[in-house]
């Protein structure tokens, strides 16, 4: 290989790592409003000094820094999700400046919150490339009556149990079961959890898959949430019930299921925010990043496929 051809490798490879550095970062960076229909046609958005461009129901979920323009030049109407709460947009309104967010705003502070924590900074990162347990992930949340256990499916007996983090106790297993099966939901794991989680002052738990008659094996760290948590959780769900609907309602429930890294339930909201707006990129990088983040490495492969095959 010419030296030459070795210079021309290495830029590029520099340019496509930057592009994807850049994409990650776009993908995980806060916003002061999103996009969450576009029902007016035409509409325009204009992002710093590029030039003006049409808004389709590809840019529903899509994400506004302040100082975006964002303008209704039709019938109808675009909707934003903004910290105030959703706003419509219409012909009649002009163009709209999006405004930063107040560093300690009174209104609305779930939305601001879910606008500005978008990224969910020190979040996992999901199931480890090697990793042969798919769900729960390390470092994710759980509840009990929804729990399942899914691994990499193998021609083998494996065995699976449950202790607490300190591994002084054992809620359940060592239970051994079928490799290929691929997956576990039991009425009496979910029993287990419930108990713990009603006696436990720390709610740490961790899941070991053994390879039957080896050494092999792997943990993952996880917890269930207290109840401090769980009101939490629910006082935001029922706020977002009660101020948004739709797409909005998708994103808010979403962000706030990821913000108790319940990745799971955070992974059922952004397939269903997909499915109302299926033309949206950005909704459906959302979907990838949340069923990475609730492993489950076939969706993201075919939602990975689907975004490819995007003009």
């Amino acid at each position: 290989m010419s030296r030459r051809l070795c210079m021309v490798i290495l830029v590029l490879s520099l340019f496509v790592s930057g592009m994807l550095a850049e994409c990650r970062a776009q993908d995980q960076e806060a916003a002061d409003g999103r996009i969450t229909k576009v029902k007016c046609s035409p509409a325009q958005f204009k992002r710093g000094d590029k030039k003006p461009r049409p808004l389709t129901k590809q840019d529903e979920g899509l994400r506004l820094k302040a100082h975006d323009e964002v303008q209704c030049l039709g019938p109808d109407f675009i909707e934003l999700l903004l910290p105030s709460g959703p706003k419509q947009i219409k012909v009649e309104d002009g163009l709209i400046v999006i405004p930063p967010i107040d560093q300690d705003p009174l209104y609305a502070k779930s939305i601001a919150d879910a606008l500005t924590g978008y990224g969910l900074r020190g979040a996992t990162r999901g199931r480890a490339a090697d990793s042969r347990i798919f769900w729960p992930s390390d470092n994710s949340a759980v509840v009990p009556d929804h729990f399942e256990i899914r691994w990499a499916p193998v021609a083998q007996k494996i065995e699976l149990s449950i202790l607490s983090e300190a591994k002084d106790f054992t809620l359940w297993g060592p239970a051994e079961l079928d490799g290929k099966a691929g997956s576990l939901k039991s009425d009496a794991i979910a029993s287990a959890l419930a108990a713990y989680k009603a006696k436990a002052a720390n709610p740490a738990l961790v899941l070991t898959l053994t390879l039957a008659n080896s050494s092999d094996w792997e943990e993952v760290h996880f917890s269930l949430l207290n109840a401090r948590q769980e009101q939490e959780l629910t006082a935001q769900l029922d706020y977002w019930e009660k101020h948004t609907d739709g797409l909005a309602l998708r994103l808010g429930r979403a962000y706030s299921y990821s913000r108790y890294k319940l990745f799971a339930d955070a992974a059922e909201e952004y397939e269903s925010a997909l499915s109302s707006a299926p033309e949206s990129r950005y909704l459906l990088e959302d979907a990838i990043q949340a069923n990475r983040l609730a492993g489950r490495p076939s969706r993201v492969k075919e939602l990975q496929a689907r975004l490819a095959s995007q003009p």
